[in-house]
């Protein structure tokens, strides 16, 4: 594993340098002119930190079964970085003979080099390892629910043997996959079972629960535990005693200089993205009014944010007028008729969401947190979610760790652990990954959607 690691992570950064080569010689005639030349090399060191750091910032050196399109999103946002990174360090070091048709020359190199290479490798790591073949264990419903979530991926990546669900419940109606038997015959059915691991579902009773994750353990299988809320909430804790009573001291979800440095990021980060994204506004609402021109252009909304206090939230509009006239509050769907032509491209690229740089200049919102929802759906989802409440107890975000690492389809329930497990991490290092992932989900058209 570790050579494997090793070769991906020396095969890439030969393959960004041997970018530039070819562009040179693409440039200059398969030649080679020695003041331009040393320009780069003296550089060399600096591109290729900057491109390992970026290829680390995208997960490309975590194993695991990614998907294809995932990986070369990924590797298009490391090239486009890294060029205007390199830009930025050939005037820094005032390595001005760095030909700068040779930085756009490089760009589509290197895309082409990167992507053949990780290419295949990521085949060649899907045929060695094969699917992950896995057993989920919980209640029923719930156990099916996640089976099905995993094979809609794909099949190549994931086989389902069967599942494992609670007693009364095995021989209750039939079922899309094999059902092995209940909790208590887990001991017997891992003895034959040849796979990869057991995914648990979190609606299972907490010593059932453990009693069976000791016997995965035993037959050396990977576990895999989807988290409640109570699991959430004690991550990160820290272990301590009280006279000989062993403790967790549970931490609060907001600390002051947290919020003192999101507070300055976001205000930097508003005001830089602002000026660029306005010829992007101005396009995009001219094209909303060609479209529907009996509709604002801007689309005003309430949402619950920070304490749950509630603001109005600006988005260009992707629907047509007056969408909710008949239908009354309903969350939007995927492949929504009530979404316009432009408002696809809108939704697709993230444009729609560039007015609300002017709610986190205000203070409503922040750049990266649990994205902010209707009062009457926050309320819905109070009823039936215990705990989602505690998402609001830091500033809500124009992306956050469930846009990212979630789908347009994932349920709010895993939403809502995706948000709880950010508030509990969150750190300047995680909001600025979590905002470079996120111009690698615009480009993925089943989390963008």
């Amino acid at each position: 594993m570790r050579w494997t690691l090793l070769g991906k992570i020396v095969g890439d950064l030969v393959l960004v340098n041997i970018g530039f080569l070819a562009a040179f010689l693409v440039r200059f005639g398969g030649k080679l002119p020695q003041v331009n030349w040393l320009a780069y090399s003296n550089l060399i060191p600096w591109i290729t930190l900057i491109a390992f750091i970026l290829l680390y910032s995208y997960d490309l050196y975590i194993p695991g079964r990614k998907r294809w399109d995932e990986i070369f999103s990924s590797l298009i946002c490391v090239v486009a970085i890294l060029f205007m990174a390199t830009l930025a360090i050939s005037f820094l070091f005032h390595q001005f003979a760095f030909p700068r048709s040779v930085f756009i020359l490089a760009v589509p190199f290197q895309l082409l080099f990167l992507g053949l290479w990780r290419r295949f490798i990521w085949a060649w790591s899907l045929k060695h390892m094969g699917p992950l073949t896995l057993i989920v264990v919980g209640p029923k419903e719930g156990a099916e629910e996640r089976a099905r979530m995993l094979l809609s991926e794909s099949t190549d990546r994931y086989r389902i043997a069967g599942l494992i669900v609670d007693r009364h419940e095995q021989d209750r109606g039939e079922s899309t996959f094999p059902i092995l038997g209940c909790y208590g015959d887990i001991v017997q059915i891992l003895k034959g079972f040849k796979g990869g691991g057991v995914l648990f579902c979190s609606d299972i009773p907490p010593v059932k629960r453990i009693t069976m994750m000791n016997a995965v353990l035993r037959h050396n299988l990977s576990i895999f535990a989807v988290p409640d809320i109570y699991e959430i909430f004690i991550a990160q804790a820290q272990l301590e005693h009280l006279d000989g009573i062993p403790v967790f001291r549970l931490s609060g979800f907001t600390r002051k200089p947290v919020e003192a440095w999101k507070r300055l990021m976001d205000i930097a980060l508003a005001v830089f993205f602002g000026v660029i994204a306005l010829p992007l506004v101005l396009l995009a609402a001219i094209a909303i009014k060609i479209e529907s021109p009996g509709g604002p252009v801007l689309f005003r909304q309430e949402r619950v944010g920070q304490g749950g206090k509630v603001f109005e939230l600006l988005k260009l509009r992707t629907m047509i007028p007056n969408a909710e006239m008949l239908t009354g509050p309903v969350l939007a769907e995927e492949n929504d008729s009530r979404i316009t032509k432009v408002g696809k491209v809108l939704r697709a690229s993230r444009i729609d969401e560039l007015p609300q740089l002017w709610n986190v200049l205000k203070g409503d919102m922040s750049f990266v947190g649990p994205r902010p929802e209707r009062p009457v759906f926050v309320q819905q989802f109070r009823d039936e979610m215990p705990g989602y409440e505690l998402r609001h107890q830091v500033k809500t975000g124009i992306t956050g760790l469930a846009q990212v690492e979630g789908k347009y389809t994932t349920p709010p329930e895993d939403k809502l652990r995706f948000d709880l497990l950010y508030v509990k991490t969150m750190s300047p290092i995680k909001d600025i990954q979590i905002l470079l992932h996120t111009l690698k989900v615009m480009l993925m058209r089943h989390k963008a959607s």
